[in-house]
């Protein structure tokens, strides 16, 4: 009985502040980093007792950021993109990693560590999604839906590996860009609408919008100079939900 597993990783690990030529004061306004990841599996099975079936599994990562302190002003840049597939046996392959994430945020000083601030967000996915096992049943699709967020408040930064930002005023518009998404009511847009023959006589909306208020937190932590967590809290009152997110790189 065999059991072979072979997993291929890159993960590239930039980081930079700009400066001015050598001769000239460094200028440290600047802060840009990020990975890039590839990562691929493979499990293969020859008379396992244990049993089991064969798999490959791929995925891709980018995330890069882009920071700006200067003076009262700071203005934090982000982009966190994502695409992975996994097939087990002789199943088709289907999607275990899916996102687009962009956000920017200004804040100007308010008093000490508190920030006068706007964020705008943008959130979709590249391809469609289906209700697996069911591969014929959409259930998302490209913009469809895309969330785009523009939150005002306060952000409190002591350094720039914690933040927390309330925004008492918060905005979002849900686009669900999908025909036959929108006709079904996805995502809570209005449905379509039929006549008695069940004929469609109204399109479904593809747009709507929420009103509310956020929290959002932001904690990076780097251990023995090698790994780097960060975790990522939003929380909506238009929702109640709470999305977190965490990543872990290492340097070596």
């Amino acid at each position: 009985m065999k059991r072979l597993l072979l997993t291929i990783s890159t993960i590239a690990v930039v980081s930079s502040s700009s400066m001015a030529q050598e001769t000239a004061a460094v200028d440290t306004s600047w802060k840009t980093g990020g990975i890039i990841g590839l990562n691929f599996t493979q499990v293969s099975l020859s008379n396992w007792a244990a049993g089991g079936q064969n798999s490959i599994s791929g995925i891709a990562l980018f995330n890069y950021y882009a920071n700006y302190n200067k003076g009262k002003n700071i203005w934090d840049n982000s982009i966190d993109l994502g695409y992975g597939l996994t097939q087990n046996g002789d199943a088709d392959p289907i999607k275990s990693e899916d996102k687009i994430d962009l956000a920017t945020k200004y804040g100007r000083y308010a008093f000490k560590h508190w920030y006068y601030s706007a964020l705008l967000g943008f959130k979709s996915q590249f391809t469609p999604g289906y209700n697996y096992p069911d591969d014929s049943t959409k259930i998302s699709n490209f913009m469809a839906p895309a969330y785009i967020t523009l939150a005002l408040g306060m952000d409190y930064k002591p350094n720039d590996n914690f933040s927390v930002m309330i925004a008492p005023v918060t905005g979002r518009i849900i686009i669900v860009n999908d025909e036959d998404l929108a006709d079904a009511g996805a995502f809570g847009v209005d449905p379509a609408e039929y006549n008695e023959l069940f004929e469609k006589v109204k399109d479904g909306e593809k747009m709507r919008t929420e009103f509310g208020a956020s929290i959002r937190a932001l904690y990076k932590k780097t251990s023995l100079k090698m790994l780097t967590s960060k975790r990522n809290w939003n929380c909506s009152a238009t929702t109640w939900k709470i999305h977190k997110t965490s990543m872990l790189t290492g340097k070596f």
